[in-house]
């Protein structure tokens, strides 16, 4: 169900159970010649490991900065790490990582990560072009310094650009304008972004030199007559970092095409002739028995071909049940030519990747095993704890009355008050007021008062506020307050403030139908939690874990 469907990383990121923590030891022992600070069932978790999984927690440019950082959390990576291992063993013993969708995804996955690796590998060290970068950035940034009026009348528009063709000042004519009220604007020349400007603005502004002056130009709700000031292009970092950004993207991609291309030329050879003739929406023989066509629409060195049968069950699939209504519309011939150099393009790029060994590159083999471990712990939580995860209405009400401050509006107040230095004071002034003393009489005669304007100072001035963005005690202090109640409040600088409390506006809960979706996710959650959790202390007694540091800190040292 689409509310049940988490990501494997969602899954990850709540599996956190505890663990039990063995004696410190003087130092860590090896495996395989790598440091290991805990095993599970004898399989190993590195060090390695450990600090990858701590940097990845907190987030830090590098790891070493992770160790130098005073409050880091340096059981929950650990604990991830055994948690996610004791998972990961128990779905390889029921044989999960054997099922054949398993062994297909991480195939796929395998030959686009080859493929994804030796086109970074071509684009790693290309810099952006700076010309392109200057002229993008200041098209970015670039700010137009005009005068303008603007007028509703096309009658009156047309006059004054004549008026001023034929040599009248433009500022004088502009003043003369605004002044007796047929133009709006200012005789004050303004400077407008041009990315924040109408299109036949820009277009007119591009063809002017300094000192010009433009022609009418329609705009919405009137007509605008301009005179170009000057050009300037302000400093602004981080819009030249987005034009290097995007210029360094558009130069990847078209070195990616351009490789691509050079390898497609080098290994592929194309039937264009068969490949323009197969009609793949002819009823004769039709899409079924094209699915046993081996006639060769591209070949490639050492390689099986691409046959016609190919394309046929990558039609199909790209059309599933839609293939019926896209036959005889064109649009089944219109994929072909694109699913073939789809087809070719994954083909050679595998070709070349293993040709070059980043198949035996450790950057490949940790991703994989990166998406193993997702995919494994996924099939997992898939097959084996969501069939035992049922969220019923009776659960979501639970929570809905367990919670129902988060699904409320929030309380409001609205308080007057008179503010003291001396609590004295403070104190007699709310005797008055209980014995029935005007406070609008008091907020003019009472002795002591401070100027509202006094530095630091909470402002109440008979607003409508929310309870949540008053201080913490002094939410304390209005707890169970009613309209019409006084009480004193004093502040960590010893103002003492007395509070005139004059509505209240108790919390609105949400009607459980209108919040339903968001509770039913929020308790799956939940469940999902405790279930991963129950697991996983239920594999420590058949997996053992042994932990060899005791007070993990001791690793940043």
């Amino acid at each position: 169900m689409k509310q049940f469907a988490l990501s494997i990383s969602a899954a990850l990121t709540l599996f956190l159970g505890s663990t039990l923590w063995a004696q410190a030891a003087d130092t860590l022992p090896v495996m395989d010649g790598k440091e290991i600070v805990a095993t599970v069932n004898e399989e190993p978790i590195t060090l390695e490991e450990f600090n990858q999984a701590l940097y990845e927690l907190h987030g830090r440019g590098d790891v070493g900065d992770v160790k130098k950082t005073a409050k880091v959390d340096y059981e929950a990576p650990l604990t991830r790490l055994i948690n996610t291992k004791l998972i990961l063993l128990e779905a390889k013993n029921i044989g999960l990582d054997e099922l054949p969708i398993y062994q297909q995804r991480i195939g796929e996955f395998s030959r686009q990560g080859l493929g994804a690796l030796l086109l970074e590998k071509q684009t790693k060290d290309l810099k952006a072009d700076q010309k392109l970068v200057d002229q993008l950035y200041k098209e970015a940034v670039k700010e137009y310094h005009v005068k303008s009026m603007k007028l509703e009348s096309e009658e009156i528009a047309k006059k004054l650009a004549k008026d001023i063709d034929s040599g009248q000042n433009f500022d004088t004519v502009i003043t003369k304008a605004i002044a007796d009220g047929t133009a709006k604007g200012t005789a004050e020349a303004e400077f407008f972004k041009q990315k924040d400007m109408l299109p036949q603005i820009n277009q007119a502004l591009a063809k002017m030199k300094t000192g010009e002056v433009s022609p009418v130009i329609p705009i919405p709700g009137g007509f605008v007559i301009m005179k170009l000031i000057g050009v300037r292009y302000p400093d602004d970092p981080q819009a030249r970092q987005q034009a290097e950004a995007s210029v360094l993207k558009r130069q990847k991609e078209e070195a990616k095409r351009n490789y691509i291309e050079s390898l497609q030329k080098k290994y592929a050879k194309i039937d264009k002739e068969l490949l323009k003739s197969v009609d793949y929406e002819a009823k004769e023989p039709g899409l079924e028995k094209m699915l046993q066509d081996k006639r060769p629409l591209a070949t490639i060195e050492g390689e099986e071909p691409i046959t016609v049968g190919d394309i046929a069950a990558q039609l199909q699939k790209k059309f599933f049940h839609g293939v019926e209504q896209a036959m005889g519309k064109g649009k089944v011939n219109q994929q072909k030519e694109d699913l073939l150099y789809k087809i070719i393009t994954t083909r050679v790029l595998l070709k070349e990747a293993m040709l070059q060994g980043i198949d035996k590159t450790d950057v490949f083999k940790n991703t994989v095993e990166d998406y193993k471990t997702s995919l494994l712990f996924g099939a997992f939580v898939e097959k084996v704890i969501l069939p035992d995860i049922h969220v019923d209405e009776k659960d979501i009400k639970q929570y809905y009355q367990e919670h129902i401050a988060s699904y409320s509006s929030p309380p409001m107040i609205r308080i007057q008050s008179l503010v003291f230095a001396d609590k004295d004071q403070a104190t007699q002034v709310l005797q008055k007021l209980k014995t029935g003393t005007d406070f609008k009489w008091l907020t003019a005669h009472a002795e002591g008062l401070l100027d509202q304007k006094t530095e630091g100072l909470l402002k109440f001035d008979g607003k409508l506020l929310l309870m949540t963005t008053l201080p913490e005690d002094l939410q304390k202090a209005l707890a169970g307050s009613k309209a019409g109640d006084f009480q004193i409040y004093t502040d960590a600088k010893g103002h003492s403030y007395v509070l005139s409390i004059e509505e209240i506006i108790a919390p609105v809960p949400q009607e459980l139908a209108d919040v339903s979706d968001d509770i039913k996710e929020k308790v799956f959650k939940v469940k999902l939690q405790q279930s991963l959790d129950d697991w996983v202390a239920k594999l420590k007694q058949y997996y053992p874990v042994k932990i060899y540091i005791e007070n993990l800190a001791d690793l940043a040292k």
